[in-house]
């Protein structure tokens, strides 16, 4: 297959420095967007209207412009994760439904018809990475079991075969090349990053306890922690590859998702590093079109992304997406408003490939998306505990308080609603934070319900002087409070705002 030759033969994205005229620095707190909402809308819109395909009852990517049939599997797992990008950003119906098109029609063509009912039949493992993280995060998206267990199965069938002792550990790219072949970033980072997004929907120790041994091993063998350069692999002769910001990409998304669960400050400091590498040699990423596949800077636009939301460093890397993004969209075509990968120059009005063009929408989407858009830990300020759901699936079941454990119980989606008011969803119950009945009154324990949107549901979400953030109920207008308790279960109650430091709240 193309797609896979022109690629796999080269291996790299080589991008050429290139200011964007008019700006000097990367850094500081975003004043105003040049770039509204409104482009990262018209970019999406505009792929879609390219290449998203709906015929006999499936849903699907095509290749390209003229090339109308269905991308091969790999290539339409990689897409499906930019739609899941757009639902972060507008968790909309339409967007949720449109990502359960594309997982169904995938498993429909690429895991049922297999007797074993998984992916094995791909001998490269970096390709059933990409299909674990899209249904990983369409299971997240949709709450569809069936997409949770496919990802599953096939993060095992890639770890149980891919894994082995040789050059110390790590996972074979290719297993119809060993032992001559080598084992790739590629194959590495994308299953820590899918092995982060299984333990926080399921908890499954195991599979976290493998997912870091896995960066371990790719942390020795393809990253240099004191330059923060990011190398293709390992063979026989030793390291290989040239540094590219594909994998810069993913070594950032992977090391922020072992952070965000471990706390362990190494997985903080690779990502940082690894990130000043690009953005210090980059200020616009520039893919001069090798015979690779013109794609990849996406992953380095959403593992910074990540990695600045959910930890506080928006204003240290939002100028510098910000800048991307417009480079990308002033290079624009504006039939689709989409972009090539060589975002310092004017888009060719020929054929364009669907991976090719994805790359312009991720960088729209996530230098749109809100720093509080995501998955949160949520930390009083006060007696440090942390807001949960005491591990129950039951409708009214009162919100607690406990010690920080890491536990998929103590996670909270926080999605944005067109009003700017936020839904707060626990990830182990899939249900939202809720002042019941609407009760205005101060003292009133905080529950979970079934999401529904109702304003008693709906939080405002306001940053203060200090960092912390003040969560008040749209219905009752009163703040969440730690009732002045320390100890573990206490209750999660609202009252009148004060100001006061049970009433501050930290997102991490």
């Amino acid at each position: 297959m193309r797609y896979r030759q022109t690629f796999k033969s080269a291996s790299s994205l080589i991008f050429a420095t290139a200011a964007l005229a008019g700006s000097t620095a990367f850094l500081g707190a975003p004043v105003a967007h040049a770039q509204n909402g409104a482009n990262a809308d018209a970019a999406y819109n505009g792929w879609l209207n390219a290449y998203l395909i709906r015929s006999g009852g499936q849903t699907y990517f095509c290749n390209s412009l003229t090339d109308r049939s269905r991308a091969f599997m790999w290539g339409q797992a990689y897409m499906i994760t930019g739609v899941e990008d757009a639902y972060d950003r507008t968790p909309s119906a339409a967007n949720k439904q449109l990502i359960s098109d594309l997982l169904n029609t995938f498993i429909a063509n690429e895991i049922t018809p297999d007797p074993n009912k998984n992916l094995a039949w791909d001998s490269w493992d970096d390709d059933l990475a990409w299909a674990v993280i899209a249904l990983i995060r369409g299971y997240q998206d949709t709450g569809n079991t069936a997409y949770r267990d496919a990802a599953v199965t096939n993060w095992n069938v890639v770890y149980n075969r891919g894994w082995d002792s040789t050059y110390g550990g790590g996972i074979w790219e290719n297993m119809g090349n060993v032992p001559a072949g080598g084992k790739g970033g590629l194959s590495n980072w994308p299953m820590v990053i899918a092995g982060g997004f299984i333990y926080n929907s399921t908890g499954d120790s195991g599979i976290l306890s493998k997912s870091q041994s896995i960066y371990a091993w790719a942390r020795t063998h393809c990253y240099d922690p004191n330059s923060g350069r990011v190398y293709e692999g390992w063979n026989a002769s030793g390291i290989y590859g040239d540094d590219n910001a594909y994998n810069s990409g993913l070594l950032v998304n992977a090391a922020n998702s072992l952070y965000k669960i471990t706390n362990t400050s190494q997985y903080f400091s690779d990502a940082q590093t690894a990130a000043a590498h690009v953005i210090n040699k980059y200020p616009i990423l520039n893919e001069d079109h090798p015979a690779n596949g013109d794609f990849g800077g996406d992953q380095f636009y959403r593992g910074l992304s990540l990695f600045a939301r959910q930890n506080n460093l928006w204003n240290t890397y939002w100028q510098w997406l910000e800048n991307n993004a417009a480079s990308s969209w002033n290079n624009r075509r504006t039939d689709y408003n989409i972009t090539w990968n060589n975002f310092t120059s004017p888009t060719t009005t020929g054929n364009l490939d669907a991976m090719e063009a994805e790359g312009s929408v991720v960088v729209q989407a996530v230098s749109q998306i809100s720093p509080i858009t995501g998955v949160h830990t949520i930390f009083n300020q006060a007696n440090g505990l942390v807001i949960d759901n005491a591990s129950t699936t039951t409708q009214g079941a009162g919100m607690l308080q406990w010690g920080w454990n890491g536990g998929v119980q103590q996670k909270w989606i926080f999605s944005q609603n067109s009003d700017t008011s936020w839904n707060i969803i626990n990830k182990y119950s899939g249900q939202s934070l809720d002042d019941p009945g609407g009760s205005t009154t101060n003292g009133t324990q905080i529950i979970q319900w079934g999401v529904n949107g109702a304003s008693n549901q709906r939080w405002w979400v306001d940053q203060q002087s200090d960092g912390s953030y003040k969560i008040w109920n749209q219905s009752s207008s009163l703040a969440l409070d730690d009732d002045n308790m320390s100890s573990n279960g206490a209750p999660l109650i609202q009252w009148t705002w004060n100001g006061g430091s049970n009433q501050k709240w930290y997102l991490k």
